[in-house]
């Protein structure tokens, strides 16, 4: 019985452990912007090292501050589609429609949309 007890305190203090560092690193957090950072850049570089949580973090909350950037938006469907989220990327793939439709930016949206839910008809080609 002392190996269990063992065991589950050396759990517990692992989650404690996690969960605090979870917490310290988002009281932590400075916005790139205010960093003089491009939020789009930092994403993209958290993305090319395969860091897709926090790329996420960094273009949504960049999008908070300025929900019309579409740099931002496509970067975050890029994230989205690394991260294989398919509900996010349909979404977020219906809001930007309208504004890339007939750019190339649109044919690698569709595809990568084709990939992650081929069901939706958004992705189909027309």
């Amino acid at each position: 019985m002392d190996v269990f007890t063992a065991l589950a305190s050396s759990l517990a203090l692992m989650l404690v452990y996690y969960s605090l560092r979870q917490f310290w690193r988002h009281l932590r957090y400075i916005k790139p912007v205010q960093r003089g950072i491009d939020p789009v850049g930092e994403a993209e570089v958290f993305l090319a090292y395969g860091r897709t949580r926090e790329a996420v973090r960094v273009l949504k909350d960049s999008l908070k501050d300025d929900p019309d950037n579409l740099h931002a938006k496509v970067a975050l469907l890029r994230a989205y589609s690394s991260a294989r989220d398919s509900k996010a990327y349909v979404s977020l793939a219906r809001d930007v429609h309208p504004q890339v439709q007939g750019q190339p930016v649109w044919h690698t949206i569709r595809e990568n949309g084709r990939a992650l839910a081929p069901q939706e008809p958004l992705f189909s080609k027309r």
